[in-house]
């Protein structure tokens, strides 16, 4: 009897670490998402003058189209500009401000190439929602005289400059209102402002600002979108820090400042930090919208399909745990091919161009996770469930992160039955495919191989 009593536990615990049940719970919801998005530095100043019309609508229609990464976010670069003078900055972060000196007149006709991304982009998505965000004050406002950061990585903003520069971020602002008919919902004016590595001479424009500093251009900032009555389209969104851990601590400072009520919504990158649990719950104490505004593999030392799965595994973790409305990514083109960061890369000389595995990796979240759906409840910490606004369709992303093939049963809840299952996957050798499933399936035993290194999307229709 022991022997056989051996054999039985031991078939059953091969079961149990080979097959694993997700539990699913459609009764408890989370945040709704208002949409996934994207930065506009640097790839759309790089590639808007320099690409043919055709091949800068095939861009953004990938970009934008509900049948592709459908992004309906967009963080538009008002940068300051730098010192003309100076030769440091590499070619695609060479974002022109709109004033060449302090006392000449706004030349609205710079930043052209960015423009005509986001035009085009206004365009094809008239749902968009855009947000204005700049990285320094231009570089006559800077103490170093250049805008890529101080001589030793400090503040760099000049003490008497603050109005200055809230004054340049709102007349930008009401320029694209004007003209163009481009409401900015929210303004960042500040991004990693605790970082230490924005310094004179650097490769991209960047401007630390303490704490004390961080509230001071919140307050100047804030009198001057009132001043001009642009609060009621507009407002406030910050610290943008690189780490969670960090927007945290600044955001309890922003509190004992007594200043929270001058923030429209919570900046945070997902760079580093592991506080997203206590930064979502400050943000819901506060009832202030909370978006993760930019991320991507930055200290990550993986290569290939490594690389676009830990950015997989990032988004399951960041919305299961920092729960943001909103989720953007930094980069959606880069030069090269083969680059970690871009989901479409190019080349200037070829104008060749071609999507990523990183692109497909995206694609089973955005493309199907719509606006409105809302986040649900499942226990598994590499799976993202999402349910629709009618509650007749379910969406369940798995990351396989690991060398061997994975088999699940999910268990979809009481209150939800599903009647049809559509899948998706994209793998080192698949991109975003649809999977045929032959199978008389059995809903109330549901069973799934997600393939190694993959990314596996289920979409169910209830009855």
């Amino acid at each position: 009897m022991r022997h056989y009593f051996s054999i039985t536990l031991l078939i059953l615990c091969q079961v149990a670490i080979g097959q694993q049940t997700i539990f699913i719970n459609p009764d408890v919801k989370y945040q709704t998402l208002e949409g996934w998005g994207i930065s506009l530095s640097w790839w759309a100043h790089d590639v808007g003058d320099k690409f043919s019309d055709e091949d800068l609508d095939v861009f953004c229609r990938w970009l934008t189209d509900p049948e592709e990464l459908n992004m309906n976010v967009f963080r538009y670069n008002i940068s300051g500009g730098d010192d003309p003078s100076h030769n440091h900055m590499r070619p695609d972060a060479q974002v022109p401000g709109y004033k060449t000196a302090e006392f000449n007149d706004y030349d609205w006709s710079r930043n052209a190439a960015q423009r005509n991304i986001l035009l085009k982009v206004n365009a094809m998505r008239p749902d968009a929602i855009y947000e204005a965000a700049n990285y320094s004050p231009p570089y006559w406002m800077t103490k170093s005289g250049c805008s890529a950061g101080d001589s030793l990585g400090l503040d760099n903003l000049k003490d008497d400059y603050y109005d200055d520069f809230a004054c340049y971020l709102a007349d930008v602002v009401r320029y694209y209102k004007a003209q163009y008919n481009i409401t900015f919902s929210s303004i960042s004016p500040i991004n990693e402002p605790f970082s230490n590595w924005w310094k004179a001479g650097g490769t991209q424009e960047g401007c630390a600002f303490s704490q004390e500093n961080q509230e001071k251009i919140i307050r100047e900032l804030y009198l001057e979108l009132k001043k001009h009555d642009m609060l009621s389209y507009t407002g406030i969104a910050v610290m943008d820090a690189n780490s969670i851990d960090e927007c945290l601590k600044g955001l309890m400072g922003y509190e004992k400042a007594g200043i929270l009520s001058m923030i429209k919504q919570i900046n945070v990158h997902s760079y580093a930090g592991t506080q997203r649990k206590e930064l979502n719950a400050f943000a819901n104490r506060h009832q202030i919208p909370l978006w993760q505004s930019e991320s991507g593999p930055l200290w990550v030392e993986k290569k290939g399909p490594d690389n676009f799965l830990f950015m997989a595994q990032r988004i399951v973790t960041d919305m299961k745990e920092l729960k943001p409305v909103v989720w953007c990514d930094w980069q959606y083109m880069g030069r090269g091919f083969g680059g970690v960061w871009s989901l479409v890369g190019y080349n200037l000389g070829t104008k060749a161009y071609e999507r990523t595995m990183g692109y497909y990796c995206r694609k089973q979240f955005t493309h199907l996770i719509k606006q409105g759906y809302t986040f649900i409840e499942n226990d598994n910490e590499n799976t993202l469930t999402a349910i629709s606004p009618d509650q007749k369709t379910m969406v369940v992303v798995i990351v396989n992160q690991h060398e061997k093939d994975k088999e699940f049963n999910i268990d979809f809840g009481a209150s939800f039955k599903p009647k049809k299952a559509s899948l998706f996957r994209t793998s080192e050798t698949e991109n975003y495919i649809s999977i045929s499933d032959d199978r008389n399936i059995d809903f109330e035993n549901y069973r799934i191989n997600c393939k190694r290194k993959s990314v596996t999307s289920i979409v169910l229709e209830g009855k």
